[in-house]
């Protein structure tokens, strides 16, 4: 899907998903009565930037709407519209980040559908924007926007779906399942202060690097940690408070056992009796933007990419091969640690495995923040606190750049192997194949590349060919137009 960059074009134009059956890429739709109007809107006022329009048809509508119950004319009809073309980029990212959260949900809900949910709000911005301040000249309107219809369409799916509402996790499952955010927000719901929530946070932390789910156990259904995980997990805590400098005490292993349980308390809350209904949307009142907002909006994505691209080629080798295998390819930790071992004597056991994985983390994002601090000295992350609030987003980047990797050494393999079907006048992927033979081959190619990149015994991967599999299909779904004619 390709940014929209003019103004015109981000307040009249729509999203349109191709047939994913033949082919067709998402592209963008204009339509024709929005762009007149846009167009002759830019022109009267060609400095305006996009920021300033949304803010206007907001107080337009605002104005027009005053209460409940108004009649809409022909040109608040308009104004709706443009504010709706305006947010298609955020439902499409809400749509992307609640169907990772519900991957359960996968066979009954395609992307398509979360995103057109997500239409269905963003279509009523005097309902989703009521409560957010336009007298505020920092408040974040696409922020705001972005928790509103993410929340929206959770919400539609526990309403409607009866598998979601079903499926269940265990008050140590749920705890594996969270992340950082939805714990920053549970635990504040509560109405702990933030220096609690820094401390709830860390033994959440600890507990979720050291206590690993065993490869052939389901983690909803995750068993409290036994005593010997719990003396590991304090010590991780009590040596990452002396670190960081909390003014706090060391505690043992009751008050860890204490914490966690105010913090599955606070999930299980969060995600059930305390989860925004339909109707209390416009009591929600409107974020500041996190600093991974603003980072990335003084910084356009791709040079952030670039950052991540750039330290992580000068990693040593494990930590690349690492990192692929977890990011790029899904594999856990114990899955690494067989298909690592014969190479890396140091890398023999999951525990291993994670605490290598940690700490090459840990130094990527320390580079990136010493990058990011040259670049930018007045946007500077000065402290821990700060480098602890990009953390998730710093590794969700992380891993879209393992994942390209691995995509472009999968679209490399389909193009050599079409181009050696040309030569030898075979039918190309597509015509001849069916799409499980084109899954099959693909996978095998796949096997074979990675064990020459990474020098990985191929038997050792016969785990994970599930897993391969997989990738090539999250590929496909990705390059609609790679599937079916493939070299033709």
């Amino acid at each position: 899907m390709k940014k929209r960059e003019d103004i015109v074009q981000k307040f009249s134009t729509f999203l349109s998903f191709g047939d994913y059956n033949s082919g067709q890429k998402t592209t963008w739709k204009a339509d024709s009565q929005l762009e007149r109007h846009m167009k002759s809107l830019v022109e009267s006022d060609p400095d305006a930037k996009e920021e300033f329009w949304t803010r206007h048809f907001l107080k337009t509508l605002r104005e027009v709407f005053p209460q409940e119950g108004s009649q809409p004319t022909a040109y608040t009809v308009k104004i709706q519209k443009h504010l709706s073309a305006y947010l298609q980029e955020t439902c499409i990212w809400a749509a992307q980040k609640t169907q990772q959260k519900f991957k359960f949900l996968r066979h009954k809900y395609p992307l398509e559908e979360y995103f057109q949910i997500a239409c269905s709000f963003a279509n009523l911005p005097a309902k989703l924007f009521k409560n957010f301040n336009l007298d505020r000249p920092n408040s974040n309107l696409e922020g705001y926007a972005k928790t509103a219809i993410l929340r929206f369409i959770r919400d539609k799916i526990y309403q409607q779906d009866i598998e979601a509402k079903r499926v269940k996790f265990s008050e140590h499952g749920l705890l594996k399942d969270l992340n950082n955010k939805e714990l920053q927000e549970a635990l504040a719901s509560r109405g702990f202060n933030q220096s609690q929530i820094d401390l709830y946070r860390l033994a959440w932390q600890c507990f979720d690097e050291i206590y690993q789910v065993k490869q052939s156990f389901n983690s909803r259904s995750l068993e409290p940690p036994n005593q010997e995980y719990l003396k590991q997990i304090t010590s991780c805590y009590n040596q990452r408070l002396k670190n960081l400098n909390f003014p706090a005490t060391p505690v043992d292993e009751e008050k860890i056992k204490e914490m966690l349980q105010i913090c599955i308390q606070a999930a299980r809350d969060y995600r059930t009796k305390n989860f925004l209904p339909l109707p209390d949307f416009e009591t929600m009142s409107d974020s500041m933007p996190n600093l991974w907002d603003t980072i990335v909006q003084e910084e356009e994505r791709e040079q952030v990419q670039l950052i991540v691209s750039r330290l992580f080629e000068a990693m040593p080798e494990p930590g690349q091969t690492m990192l692929k295998l977890k990011q790029g390819l899904n594999l856990t930790q114990t899955e690494i640690a067989t298909v690592m071992k014969n190479k890396y004597p140091e890398l023999q056991k999951q525990y291993q495995v994670h605490r290598h994985l940690s700490r090459y983390t840990r130094n990527l994002l320390r580079d990136f923040v010493t990058e990011w601090n040259k670049i930018n000295p007045e946007f500077s992350l000065n402290d821990e606190s700060d480098i602890a609030r990009v953390k998730e987003s710093f590794e969700e980047c992380l891993e879209s750049h393992c994942k390209r990797l691995v995509y472009s050494l999968i679209a490399r393999i389909v193009e050599e192997g079409s181009q050696s079907e040309k030569r030898e006048k075979k039918p190309v992927w597509g015509l001849e194949h069916t799409r499980g033979e084109e899954k099959r081959s693909l996978t095998e190619s796949l096997t074979i590349n990675l064990e020459k990149i990474l020098n990985i015994p191929v038997n050792s991967q016969s785990l994970f060919q599930e897993k391969l599999a997989n990738i090539i299909e999250e590929w496909w779904r990705k390059e609609p137009n790679k599937q079916g004619g493939i070299g033709g």
